[in-house]
């Protein structure tokens, strides 16, 4: 049987949730990755000192120096080209998983800059730098540029040149618990990398990863790049930035659709002024980290109200052990899947799947299932429970014991493929699962338009489940 799953930093230490809140330190969930990242666009606006400035200034120093080795650089792979490349290879560090981030849906393998990266990454600065551009923020643009280097490569490069100052902070905000709360944690000598550090170990980590802390104002969900058509709308906010743009990059407001991004980076690499307004652009439009409080995306709240509805709304579960071991696994799959039904539909959970009119993330209604499962299970002292491939891209999960499986999907009524789900991705999931059992529950959360139909129509003709 499972433990309980979805286990806070705070939960973990008995520290005062709202005590981190208050000082601004990300509270992170420390058996499940929250899909962060660290933006260096927000390290100057951090409330916290070591981050707005020291962290700043070192993320800065060390892309200033491999902007000025390019700038020596005449030609590719002469000295001062291999010593930029040199600076440009953030490799993997073992320790820094503790800091609970992470967008890689398997494992933390990949995340580094391999060689053909960094080079591609040293190229592109390159070209930029022979524009004029003489700002060494340009590298925080990368990812709008180059395909393949995601908000989880930029964030880990970032902590890895920042790592002294993200030491710092964690002593910091450790002796403030230890001095306001009275607590003081379990700290161990720990490494990150090279780097010895003493912080408190994650003992949900498989490689006694240390907990590392970071300030909320430093958190994005998503960056600009993902998204260009904001950065139109904070250049329309400002009046000087506006008539840059609109002479160098016009093209940026007739932006409608994010596949349209090439449009502006094909433009911003035309001349320096150009890119520097693309630059000063992304600047302005990158200021506002992550909302925790709302959690628009749901990355963070599911634990809380998988424990509410789940302590709220009892249920009993009959496993009756004169069944087959697939039968009693189906009763428990089925008595949980109605339930979640029931707390949707008749206890106003949900109003959960929406904050300020829009419908939350897909994982977020995969993970808040998941949480309630474990805790029907663990209420009924099951010896089934539900476990999950988990990471922090979608979330699969099945109930098993033995060799007998039920595998469980989950999408939302947005999910444009949500058809294909039923109709492909449950059949291919419960192949690799060597299983003939499984279940498709959807959510309407809006926007489903012919989908329901489609989904009827499918199971009429092929059902997938045995009767």
């Amino acid at each position: 049987m499972r433990k309980n799953f979805g286990i806070l930093f705070s939960e973990q230490f008995r520290i005062d949730a709202n005590w981190l809140e208050a000082k601004g330190v990300f509270n992170p969930t420390l058996d499940v990755d929250s899909p962060l990242f660290i933006d260096p666009f927000l390290l100057p606006g951090s409330r916290h000192p070591e981050f707005s400035s020291s962290a700043f200034e070192a993320y800065e120093a060390h892309f200033s120096k491999i902007c000025s080795l390019l700038r020596m650089s005449t030609k590719k792979d002469d000295k001062a080209w291999k010593a930029a490349l040199k600076l440009f290879q953030f490799k993997e560090v073992a320790g820094l998983n503790g800091t609970c981030l992470g967008y890689s849906k398997h494992s933390t393998n990949g995340r580094a800059f391999g060689t053909i990266k960094s080079r591609k990454s040293v190229e592109w600065a390159k070209n930029v730098i022979e524009l004029g551009v003489k700002d060494p923020e340009l590298f925080s643009a990368l990812a709008l540029f180059e395909e393949g280097i995601g908000p989880d490569l930029i964030s880990d490069m970032t902590t890895k040149i920042i790592l002294e100052q993200i030491v710092a902070f964690n002593s910091r905000i450790t002796s403030e618990i230890r001095d306001e709360l009275g607590i003081s944690l379990p700290l161990k000598e720990l490494k990150i990398g090279t780097t010895a550090v003493w912080m408190p170990e994650n003992e949900f980590s498989r490689h006694n990863l240390p907990v590392i802390l970071l300030p909320s104002d430093v958190l994005k969900h998503l960056p600009i790049a993902d998204n260009p058509i904001q950065i139109a709308a904070a250049a329309q906010s400002n009046a000087e930035l506006r008539d840059r743009v609109n002479t160098h990059i016009s093209e940026i407001f007739k932006i409608r659709t994010r596949a349209e991004k090439n449009f502006i980076t094909e433009r911003a690499m035309l001349s320096g002024q150009a890119f520097q307004a693309l630059l000063d652009a992304l600047k302005l439009a990158e200021k506002t980290p992550y909302d925790l409080r709302s959690d628009p995306e749901g990355l963070i709240q599911w634990s809380h109200l998988a424990e509410t509805y789940s302590s709220l709304y009892k249920l009993d579960i009959n496993d009756n052990k004169s069944l087959t071991r697939m039968e009693r696994l189906e009763n428990v799959t089925s008595a949980i899947i109605h339930q979640f039904q029931e707390l949707v539909e008749n206890n106003r959970m949900s109003e959960v799947f929406h904050v300020n009119g829009k419908p939350r993330h897909e994982r977020f209604a995969q993970l808040l299932f998941l949480a309630i499962a474990i805790s029907y299970c663990n209420a009924n002292n099951l010896d089934i429970s539900p476990e999950s491939d988990m990471g922090a891209g979608p979330v699969d999960f099945k109930f098993s014991e033995g060799s007998d499986k039920i595998v469980v999907e989950i999408k939302l009524s947005t999910n444009n493929k949500t058809v294909h789900g039923y109709e492909k991705q449950l059949d291919a999931y419960m192949k690799a699962e060597k299983t003939n059992h499984g279940h498709f529950v959807l959510i309407d959360v809006g926007e489903i338009g012919r989908k329901w139909e489609r989904l009827t129509e499918i199971a009429r003709k092929i059902p997938i489940f045995p009767s």
